[in-house]
């Protein structure tokens, strides 16, 4: 016989999505630090790259 089981959904926020996202980002970022995989200047001209990246595809839309 089939056991049914009472399944409860949880509903997430987009912001708890948002702050957990931020969340898991920034543990992976430690740990490839850590793990001297990536250095931390690495890190910001890899930010600074996305960033100028954004800007110009924003520009070209407009």
């Amino acid at each position: 016989m089939a056991k049914h089981m009472n399944a409860q959904k949880t509903v997430i926020v987009p912001e708890d999505k948002l702050n957990i996202g931020t969340i898991v980002n920034q543990a992976l970022i430690d740990i490839l630090i850590a793990k001297q995989i990536i250095s931390e200047e690495e890190l910001l001209n890899s930010i600074g790259m996305i960033s100028s990246q954004e800007v110009s595809l924003v520009k070209g839309e407009s």
